[in-house]
């Protein structure tokens, strides 16, 4: 399963390292240059409303498909037509609460406008992942590792256009239009690839199906507004709590950017290693080997970015944003850091979600809702953008201790003392690489690979990574200490 696990991270890396970095960081962020910190603000805003009711256009779906389908294949084919179905009536009813909620907040008709051609991508978007989940149900990782950049291939084409073809002007409605033709065609990829995989389908629907998958799924969708909700009701309260939220939206959404680019990466991950945990623990095979290499490979360089990057956060914000101010640049310093919680939570919540502990998950989720909430109502009104950073890391860190203790004690995991050791030394190692490059080094560029590069060097050395295990021939070198006990 190892070796499963790495070549299949390898193209999947790959691939979204080819794209992704190119649209965050490129398309999207001329599209933030080009219409202002206000006008992107209320874009970022509207964005952060629109996934307040999200968790209706999945319900727990995607994830119990793709935990179902890995287990028992033959299940597509009874479960695809209701599952369809339900996220079909899910999506109708998302729209309308959606535009009740605007109303409510007596939103303007051109934001709500607005708001509503999101909520349609927010279905399209949510579509295609279900179609993703399902082929990763299917062990059909590479080809889900192909298609994970199909969306944002396609915004990278029509946004450039808008960017650099000299037809039209970058405005808000063209460039939420875009994401929308490019949301479609994904879905249709998808589909073909599922099609062959559909023969003999059932389409008869019954009640008891419905009440079955609503049941099954119910709490993975607990799970997923709770999760929703301390991710992205900040910039709805910055909005809601400050007279200047849509350019304090702004900022924080700038701010963001580099930490959204990392966490589409490990989110990828994420969906990789649910199949492979849940159809690991069906056969109940040992988990410690993959957890420890996945650790290796997705925490360590989240480290990397996250420490570097702190250090360097004045250089790196004013090379992606000249105009930026003191301001971002310290809550950029803040919320990078999450990214390293987030990482530990990528790996030991889908390990959780695999074992079906979806009640502990619930309320861990739900104690860090509550805790983002009391800090964000405290921290906004008199630090604005920069408070809701340090509510995001907060929220973040204790979500990302939480799930990796509990995994450890659901699963009773038993990491071995010589990976431990040596991984908490990288660790070290990267926060005092990163202070005393940021004093000797004043390129954030040449800093970034220097930093890499002796973490590198100091991973392969204490044997935390090596060739062999990488490529799945030999286990890692605590695999082999644990076995000699």
């Amino acid at each position: 399963m190892k070796k499963h696990f790495i070549s299949n991270l390898i193209l999947l890396v790959a691939v979204n390292l080819l794209i992704k970095p190119f649209w965050i960081l490129g398309v999207e962020r001329n599209i933030q240059l080009t219409l202002g910190y206000e006008q992107y603000g209320i874009y970022a805003g509207l964005m952060a409303f629109s996934f307040l009711m999200v968790t209706l256009l999945d319900m727990g779906i995607n994830t119990y498909a793709a935990s179902t389908v890995a287990k028992s294949p033959a299940l597509l084919k009874t479960e695809f037509f209701p599952l369809t179905l339900f996220k079909l009536f899910t999506a109708l009813v998302y729209i309308g609460l959606t535009y009740t909620l605007a109303t409510v907040f007596n939103y303007e008709s051109w934001r709500i406008e607005l708001l509503l051609w999101i909520g349609l991508n927010q279905v399209l978007s949510y579509f295609f992942t279900f179609f993703r989940s399902l082929i990763g149900g299917l062990q059909l990782y590479r080809t889900d590792s192909l298609l994970s950049v199909a969306d944002r291939s396609m915004m990278v084409l029509l946004c450039g256009f808008l960017l650099w073809g000299n037809y039209t002007s970058v405005t808000l409605y063209n460039f939420i239009g875009a994401q929308t033709i490019a949301y479609l065609i994904a879905i249709l990829s998808g589909g073909i690839v599922l099609v062959p995989h559909l023969k003999g389908i059932q389409f008869s629907l019954y009640t008891v199906q419905i009440k079955a998958v609503i049941k099954k799924t119910m709490p993975y969708a607990l799970l997923s507004l709770v999760m929703t909700l301390y991710t992205r009701l900040d910039a709805v309260l910055i909005k809601q709590l400050l007279v200047d939220g849509d350019i304090q939206n702004g900022i924080y959404a700038s701010s963001y950017r580099l930490l959204d680019a990392c966490n589409m990466m490990v989110a990828m991950v994420s969906m990789l290693l649910l199949p492979m945990f849940s159809k690991m623990i069906a056969e109940k095979q040992k988990l410690e080997h993959l957890v420890e290499l996945a650790s290796a490979v997705m925490i360590i360089p989240a480290a990397v970015i996250a420490i570097a990057a702190f250090f360097y956060k004045e250089a790196l914000m004013k090379s992606m944003f000249p105009a930026s101010t003191t301001e971002a640049n310290r809550v950029f310093g803040w919320i990078i850091l999450s990214f390293i919680p987030m990482a530990m939570m990528y790996i030991y919540g889908t390990l959780l979600t695999a074992n079906a502990n979806l009640k502990t998950l619930i309320l861990l989720a739900g104690i860090g809702l509550l805790m983002n909430m009391l800090l964000n109502f405290i921290l906004i009104p008199p630090y604005k953008a920069l408070g809701a950073a340090i509510a995001t890391l907060t929220t973040q860190a204790f979500i990302g201790l939480s799930n990796w203790l509990t995994a450890k004690k659901a699963l009773k995991l038993q990491f071995s003392a010589y990976f431990a050791n040596r991984f908490f030394v990288t660790l070290l190692f990267i926060l005092v690489c990163s202070y005393c490059t940021s004093l000797l080094v004043s390129s954030w560029l040449w800093g970034f690979i220097l930093i890499g590069t002796l973490t590198m060097v100091v991973t392969f050395a204490t044997q935390l990574l090596s060739i062999p295990s990488l490529m799945g021939l030999l286990p890692l070198q605590s695999d082999k200490s644990k076995d000699n006990q």
